[in-house]
């Protein structure tokens, strides 16, 4: 709880439901809302509500027996800073802390929790994480803190910032609810390249050779007539007998 300051309680609600009273600072009339509605700064972590939370300036109005309140009306989640009046940048997270030795009811992890949180910060508007307890560990169970986290502040780094700090303790993520990491992928194994075998090379059926044609045999020369022409000597005209 801030201290040197005007701190007052005030009611957090949804239509009647989910009824909390945190302490707030008071930072004088509202412009808006009701008759003698007020400004306020939340300095606790809200257990039922996730927004506001601390740092949060809200207006808060007199109900009919006085009670200061702030209604969320039952708008959606995405609208909820439509009900709020100044954001102070921090969203809520909830872990669990088991301690290793719990024979001191836990209050060694817890102390070690929030300083972490402080991060050496005693101006806690400066400390990264501002923490609250809710239950501590009991029959076994763990116990239960709610912190307000600065915007830049991925739940993934809370948590590591934390356990880097080796309180006496295992932590647990309860909210948001830690995503599962996915393994990585495996490269498929280069398969060796088998060595190719050479193509059987099909038998070239071969051509037959070319038979060279028969050669045609030499006809034989003509024969010769053996009768050889007469050939007259003297005059061819034929020679009369004398009478």
């Amino acid at each position: 709880m801030a201290r040197d300051l005007k701190l007052i309680k005030v009611c957090l609600e949804n239509r009647g439901e989910d009824s909390e009273t945190p302490w707030a600072q008071d930072l004088g009339p509202a412009k808006s809302g009701d008759k003698g509605s007020r400004r306020v700064r939340l300095v606790n972590v809200p257990f039922l509500h996730a927004k506001p939370t601390w740092g949060d300036v809200i207006v808060v109005s007199p109900l009919e027996d006085g009670r200061l309140t702030w209604d969320a009306n039952g708008v959606p989640w995405s609208k909820i800073g439509t009900r709020i009046e100044e954001d102070g940048g921090r969203y809520a997270m909830i872990i669990d802390y088991a301690p290793h030795d719990p024979s001191d009811g836990g209050s060694a992890a817890f102390k070690a929790v929030y300083k972490a949180c402080e991060d050496g910060n005693t101006d806690l508007q400066k400390a990264p994480m501002v923490c609250e307890g809710a239950f501590g560990p009991a029959d076994g169970r763990p116990g239960r803190a709610y912190l307000a986290v600065k915007d830049a502040l991925e739940p993934a780094e809370v948590m590591k910032r934390l356990r880097d700090a080796r309180p006496p303790c295992d932590l647990i993520q309860i909210h948001p609810e830690s995503k599962p990491k996915k393994p990585a992928a495996r490269k498929p194994a280069a398969k060796k390249a088998m060595a190719k075998k050479p193509a059987a090379k099909k038998a070239m059926a071969k051509k037959p050779a070319a038979k060279k044609p028969a050669k045609k045999p030499a006809r034989k020369a003509a024969a010769k007539k053996s009768a050889a022409k007469t050939h007259f000597r003297g005059n061819a005209k034929s020679a009369k007998r004398p009478k």
